[in-house]
């Protein structure tokens, strides 16, 4: 059975099909620019059908020289988004499979948000207490310093899901810097005690 169309490839990939089937040419030619590779053994993109670098990013965070929070294993089943800090209102510009598996969202209604969004309560959500909502309002200024202030930072913080659903979000912030851009990486995972 011949295919038709491809599912979105990077250009490594997709050299490596059009070589190996060159009478079909599955994927079309186009000119793409990737920054300089720094490491011999992964390709900026080779792992994320975005296009976007989260092998580098990944790479940075988990080499980082002296962490301040401990994130244990990071794999794929790992729920991440990356923001960019340089973009107004720094929006997300990555979210994983994992990530809008956890919120119910999907990437188109993720990509380009700001992280604030998961904030807001569905009508059907029911109302937080009183010191539930003061303890989540210190935690979201605390996140906020760390941020500006390019920090690592660990935190609990209630978020909602897509059905208004609330949650405990144990989030790991951590800072990092990719070709002179300045991001966010955050990990969620739903804290359930």
């Amino acid at each position: 059975m011949a295919f038709k169309a491809v599912p979105q490839v990077n250009p490594w990939e997709a050299h490596a099909l059009n070589c190996s089937l060159p009478e079909q040419r599955l994927v079309p030619q186009t000119p793409t620019s990737y920054p300089a590779v720094r490491d011999d053994l992964i390709y900026p993109g080779l792992y994320s059908g975005t296009g976007f670098d989260l092998m580098s990013i990944l790479l940075q965070v988990t080499g980082r020289p002296h962490p301040s929070v401990d994130l244990g294993p990071v794999d794929c089943s790992v729920a991440v988004i990356v923001s960019d800090l340089e973009l107004p209102d720094m929006p997300i510009v990555y979210a994983s499979d994992a990530f809008c598996e956890l919120t119910g969202y999907s990437q188109p209604e993720i990509l380009g948000q700001n992280c604030r969004f998961l904030q807001n309560p569905g009508p059907s959500s029911p109302p937080a207490s009183h010191t539930e909502a003061a303890a989540n309002k210190a935690a979201l200024q605390h996140l906020r310093q760390a941020v500006y202030a390019q920090q690592e930072i660990q935190t609990r913080i209630c978020n909602y899901k897509k059905n208004g659903q609330p949650f405990i979000n144990f989030l790991t912030v951590i800072p990092v810097q990719l070709h002179g851009r300045r991001y966010s990486v955050g990990f969620q995972c739903e804290d359930e005690e």
